[in-house]
């Protein structure tokens, strides 16, 4: 039986417990996203009179409340009446109304703009109310991109307070304690890493309304700080209203008394309230020199739950690359552009759904439903912000006849060489005596630039096309470089015999038809009945890309889940206990997965169109009604384009579904990832405790030794793990094994909580891969960025702009 951890050290001296009350900011978890926001405003109305009506309450028994995320109190702001903003006003004045930087708590997914626009209203909030707002938090999350260090740095925050939920996840150290965050600048902020937000009620027992209980808590805890040379005066804790609301709570009028009487026997620390703010001013008593500096990204153990959504994550990615678009492209629709913000940024606040995530109960339906229209919603206002300003570009009328050119568009910062794909109907709609076209037809999904091609798709081929960083062309119709059969790329079949080779059916002793795909990067050698790749032989340095011993192909579908045999549920991972979470005890466990391949091919094509050979290969597998995979090989690039589609059966047991890349690397090799605009190098640029097991990266993942590096391009999907499956207890360093694999983690249900448990409908996903002579971090930010961003062509209609080429404006 094990030993609890409170029973652990000898008790602290402590002068006193530094109380914040709250309210955690979760949005949809107990109750619908609307109804949130509106109890949200209703508990500030409450806290300014429970506040008013307790000021004559002795010292630390007179009761504050702090509002842990920015967005309820704007809000609630924007509708109050001028004498309760004046009432909000005096209370924070009074120090007895704390606010917060951050507009809610968040995942991993926002890019740069996006945590920039996190702090954005930290402004407004200190001008209506005359203050100045020095202390940012993130509650429940387990971890924090690296780049919201520089982003709270330069909006003058003094202090961050973590105060992360151990479930599936584990602490940095120290905590709870101080330490100094290096920012990817080289700048230091100084982290509160506190407890998990509701500890003064789960360790001090407050929901027994007892005081003797209470100092049952406190011996505990005290003993617990013991035995990790605590050594602050103070103990930070915060109170929500459990065990009844852990989360959205209201204000508690039962804490007061409890407090009173606690304060009164004289027994144990001082017990008061604090807001943020106190907190700070309460640890500057401890320099900065005297602080430990801990660098690298607070990588975060929650975020593979995004896997539960596939497609509502894929479509908030795709928002966040037309949004990109738009702020250099420029748009005549600023309104729309704010209004897809606001969605994709609400999509990425860390809350999924209800608390029962169950598809049977209505409202796990609803609040999943709401969260996934965000991501829609914000990719297509964005959408229409990129086009409705590619018309103002174009010089388009609303209402025209016929076609005469295409506007290209490059808003990257480099140059591009784009081979634009367009539809045919375009060729055959020339001149003004052309068929009738109008703004909205011409806005039409099917007319989109970015919207994933499909060889049926009657579309030609065109390019090259040169444009210059930042810059727009119009072309005639009739001038555009076609796309011709190229010789540089070629197929052909033969047959051989198998030498037992692995196999997918019981035929693997008969001769097979082996294939061989050539471009000027690439020999690709493939199963003809399976579609099975054999090798990918790199043209460039003359050598085998693939781990081509390991049991798993290239991009291989895997299927990943719980034993029933053994225990099919969630706990066969992660057996929560609260007790024990409490005092940093972790639940993970060291579970053994059942990994399934697909059972067998269903049929494998291959197409050589123009300068490209496509291969397209089905599959019957487990966990799935349908499985596709489209490979791109081309004579221009050595990006392998890959787009997966596949419908999950609607099963509610623990699974997960991977994509393997087997690779040939020494040992010792290195990883690294992109993640808001910062490069993390995997271990090297990770603080000690974060997540090492799965990234969540924004655009690449980068392994490679010695003698080459390979990227995983991710423009859909986030998640990633290194070197094999991770998924389980955690890991304090990647294992640097010979012949590692890249992971694309596809999808995943594992969460027990909060995230859905099924996913309906074809999941498209587009990946791509390459292999470089090393690692170039530009390079790699400059191919992410082309993968991510099809290119830009849009119709010129017969009295729109002429042929002609020009800059876009400063962003």
């Amino acid at each position: 039986m094990s030993q609890n951890p409170a029973d652990i050290g000898s008790e602290v001296e402590v002068e006193e417990i530094l109380v914040l009350h709250h309210s955690h900011l979760d949005v949809g978890y107990t109750h619908s996203q609307p109804v949130v926001w509106e109890l949200q405003g209703e508990y500030i109305s409450q806290a300014i009179d429970w506040l008013e009506s307790t000021a004559d309450l002795p010292g630390g028994a007179r009761p504050k409340w702090t509002c842990e995320a920015y967005e309820p109190v704007l809000r609630w702001l924007r509708r109050a009446s001028s004498a309760d903003v004046e009432r909000f006003r005096a209370l924070h004045r009074q120090g007895r109304i704390g606010l917060a930087a951050l507009r809610w708590n968040i995942s991993a997914l926002p890019d740069r703009r996006g945590l920039e626009r996190l702090i954005a209203g930290k402004g407004e909030l200190e001008e209506i109310l005359d203050t100045r707002v020095a202390v940012a938090c993130q509650h429940d999350v387990p971890g924090a991109q690296w780049a919201l260090a520089d982003v709270l740095l330069d909006a003058g925050v003094e202090m961050f307070v973590m105060g992360a939920n151990l479930h599936s996840g584990r602490p940095i150290n120290p905590r709870p304690g101080l330490f100094l965050w290096e920012a990817p600048s080289g700048r230091t902020l100084r982290v509160f890493n506190g407890h998990h937000y509701t500890m003064f009620d789960q360790l001090l027992f407050s929901w027994d309304h007892s005081v003797e209980r209470m100092a049952q808590g406190w011996a505990g805890l005290s003993r617990h700080l013991g035995g990790m040379d605590y050594s602050l005066p103070f103990v930070y804790l915060s109170s929500t209203c459990s065990p009844v609301m852990w989360d959205n709570a209201p204000p508690s009028p039962f804490l007061p008394d409890l407090i009173r009487r606690w304060n009164d026997r004289g027994e144990g620390p001082t017990i008061r309230y604090a807001t943020f703010d106190d907190l700070l001013r309460a640890a500057s008593i401890v320099p900065d020199a005297s602080l430990e500096v801990q660098r690298g990204d607070w990588t975060d153990y929650w975020t593979f739950g995004a896997g539960s959504t596939p497609t509502a994550t894929a479509t908030s990615r795709l928002a966040k690359a037309r949004l990109q678009e738009a702020s250099v492209m420029g748009t005549d629709r600023p309104d729309v552009v704010i209004l897809a913000q606001e969605r994709g940024d609400l999509f990425d606040e860390h809350t999924w759904g209800f608390y029962d995530p169950s598809p049977a109960n209505p409202q796990a339906v609803t609040t999943e439903l709401l969260k996934k229209s965000l991501a829609h919603e914000a990719d297509e206002l964005a959408g229409f912000a990129v086009m409705s300003g590619l018309e103002a570009l174009a010089q388009n009328p609303l209402a025209d006849r016929g076609l005469s050119g295409v506007l290209v568009v490059n808003a990257a910062t480099h140059d591009r060489t784009m081979y634009p794909e367009i539809s045919n109907a375009w060729f055959r709609n020339v001149g003004a005596e052309g068929e009738r076209t109008y703004r909205a037809q011409r806005m039409a999904y099917d007319a989109r630039p970015w919207r994933v091609r499909l060889p049926e798709d009657d579309v030609r081929c065109v390019g090259p096309i040169e444009m210059p960083a930042r810059s727009w062309r119009v072309i005639p119709l009739d001038q555009l470089p076609s796309r011709e059969d190229h010789d540089a790329v070629s197929h052909a079949l033969e047959e051989s015999p198998t030498f037992g080779a692995p196999s997918w059916d019981a035929f693997s002793e008969l001769a097979r038809v082996t294939g061989t795909i050539e471009t000027p990067f690439h020999r690709v050698r493939y199963d003809a009945r399976t579609g099975r790749i054999l090798s990918l032989w790199d043209r460039t340095s003359e050598s085998e890309v693939l781990n081509i011993e390991d049991e798993f192909d290239f991009f291989e579908y895997v299927r990943e889940r719980a034993d029933a045999l053994v225990d099919g549920t969630r706990e066969a991972f992660y057996k929560r206990d609260l007790d024990g979470e409490k005092f940093d005890a972790s639940g993970w466990d060291a579970w053994r997965p059942i990994r399934e391949r697909a059972r067998r091919p269903l049929g494998c094509t291959v197409l050589v169109e123009n300068d490209q050979v496509i291969m397209t290969r089905r599959f019957e597998a487990d966990g799935v009604r349908h499985l596709t995979q489209r490979f791109t090989f081309s004579s221009r690039s050595a990006l392998i384009e890959v787009v997966v589609d596949f419908e999950l059966l609607p099963d509610t047991s623990p699974q997960a579904v991977y994509f393997v890349v087997p690779l040939r690397a020494d040992a010792g090799w290195v990883g690294s990832f992109d993640n808001a605009g910062e490069i993390v190098g995997l271990d090297t640029d990770q603080l000690k405790g974060a997540c090492r097991g799965w990234a969540t990266v924004e655009s690449f993942a980068a392994l490679g030794d010695s003698t080459r590096t390979h990227a995983l391009f991710t423009p859909d999907t986030p998640l990633v793990q290194f070197g094999t499956f991770h998924f389980g207890p955690p890991l304090d360093t990647v294992p640097r094994e010979r012949n590692p694999r890249l992971l694309a983690w596809a999808y995943n249900n594992y969460w027990m909580t909060n995230y859905p448990l099924t996913e309906a409908g074809i999941v498209r996903l587009r990946f791509g891969f390459q292999t470089y002579a090393h690692h170039d971090a530009e390079v790699l930010r400059r191919d992410a960025y082309d993968v991510a961003h099809a290119p830009i062509v849009w119709p010129v209609t017969t009295n729109g702009r002429g042929a002609g080429e020009g800059s876009l404006p400063p962003s």
